[in-house]
């Protein structure tokens, strides 16, 4: 597989934990609005990320892969359930939560959906994209 794919697949993990990140500041903000926006963006890089993996990378994964590719395509499908979880979450309430008490548990709430990222790109950047860069 080409590097700059690669690259750019690397790139798109780092603005996808960033669009986590503002999803979570927003939360302990309680700036509902502003959490929509980052969930939203998140989304929108997952979708076209899983396309370019699952289309470019996934069919060459050797047989004797680290991770199969099953493997990722349930992480994906995790991590796209997981999002849209978010989505209904958020039109649960209102533009602005004041509850402290509230704000943590949503906070909380969103920790599962990190690290599920993290984890996941980790597995990707020491698996599938080494295993297809040759």
């Amino acid at each position: 597989m080409p590097q700059h794919l690669i690259d750019a697949l690397t790139h798109e993990h780092q603005a996808m934990l960033q669009a986590m990140q503002r999803l979570r500041l927003a939360l302990l903000d309680g700036d509902i609005n502003s959490a929509h926006e980052a969930r939203d963006v998140l989304q929108r890089l997952h979708v076209a990320h899983i396309a370019a993996e699952e289309t470019e990378l996934i069919p060459q994964l050797p047989a004797a892969a680290r991770w199969q590719a099953k493997v990722y395509l349930a992480e994906h499908a995790k991590l796209a359930a997981m999002i849209e979880q978010w989505h209904e979450r958020l039109q649960q309430h209102g533009a602005h939560i004041d509850s402290s008490v509230l704000r943590l548990a949503l906070l909380d709430a969103s920790l599962p959906l990190q690290h599920l990222l993290e984890h996941h790109f980790e597995r990707e950047e020491k698996g599938l994209f080494l295993e297809t860069a040759t």
